[in-house]
């Protein structure tokens, strides 16, 4: 009778021992993978009634290569018998092609003053790179594709047309109404230590006496009767007819209303025949020459200071004397 309850006790503590028993699995969704792919991996730990069990967890990595990319939440599941199932899921990929081991993890929990672990078995992946070798290896390897340009359309070129307009339209205006140096704009002209119709009637006798023309230098004659009336314009009025051409002297002259249609009309007869022998080679006829000059000696007089002519004609001179 004693042996039959001895074994009985032994039955019930082999019963009681085993049913503490904590059971861990670990596994990948899959074993074979190609680099990059990602899958899940599960670790489940059933653990009995009245055990206050840990389940070991992961952060980055599960071995060298396979990294871990998240955890979802614990899945917590209680049994009618008084179980617990603990399952936690991991995603992980690896980048690095091999057959890699992955260490078990275990469920602890203490038991008087030492603590029992339960381990799952080791876990294997295999990371394929993908095959990418040609079928046929004969074929003409091409170079990469080079990334194709967007089309250039009519809105595209629009505001450079734009540019291009406002660009020109200012060049011309400066061009066409800046004198030839803007910085004699800003500078004040030294004022003449003479009348400026004494220093043309002088230059233009001078010219008249080293007869320029009976001497066969017929340009060299109506170019300096040209300068001479410029920088007579040009002391006389402040306009840069020096820097200017024929057709700009008569507009400043009309603008600024200085002369008269007579004298407007004959300053711009002098100068448009000097330009076409200077510039076309036109040659006047000989008694042409003489009344050039004549004509640019009247063209003094008659635009001179009002005063100083005042006193001329009360003195009885012309300009041919002065």
């Amino acid at each position: 009778m004693r042996r039959a309850f001895a074994l009985v006790a032994i039955l019930s503590l082999f019963i009681a021992a085993y049913s503490q028993k904590i059971t861990v699995k670990s596994s990948p969704d899959t074993t074979a993978i190609l680099i990059g792919d990602q899958i899940g991996f599960s670790v489940s730990a059933t653990i009995p009634s009245g055990i206050n069990a840990t389940l070991s967890t992961m952060k980055d990595t599960l071995a060298s290569k396979i990294i871990v990319l998240g955890r979802s939440a614990r899945d917590t599941v209680k049994s009618p018998d008084g179980n617990m199932t603990v399952t936690d899921r991991y995603l992980i990929t690896s980048f690095d092609s091999g057959t890699y081991s992955i260490p078990p993890f275990y469920a602890e929990f203490l038991s008087g003053d030492s603590i029992r672990r339960y381990y799952s078995d080791y876990s294997y992946l295999q990371v394929a790179r993908p095959d990418v070798t040609p079928k046929d290896t004969t074929d003409v390897i091409y170079d990469i594709v080079p990334p194709r340009t967007a089309p250039l359309t009519f809105r595209d070129i629009l505001p450079w047309l734009v540019i291009a307009l406002i660009a020109a339209a200012v060049i011309y205006l400066l061009a066409r109404f800046l004198p030839r140096n803007p910085l004699k704009r800003f500078i004040r002209p030294p004022v003449p230590s003479e009348p400026a119709h004494i220093i043309a009637l002088r230059e233009l006798n001078r010219l008249r006496e080293e007869e320029v023309w009976q001497k066969g230098e017929v340009k060299e004659f109506y170019s300096r009767l040209s300068d001479i009336l410029r920088r007579y314009i040009y002391n006389r009025y402040g306009i840069m007819s020096p820097e200017m051409t024929t057709d700009e002297t008569v507009r400043m002259l009309q603008k600024a209303a200085v002369t008269t249609r007579d004298e407007m009309s004959l300053v711009r007869e002098l100068l448009s025949l000097s330009d076409m022998v200077k510039f076309a080679k036109y040659v006047p006829q000989s008694e042409i020459h003489e009344k050039s000059i004549d004509d640019a000696i009247r063209f003094v007089d008659l635009t001179c200071e009002p005063e100083v002519a005042a006193a001329q004609n009360s003195n009885g001179k012309g300009g041919k004397d002065a």
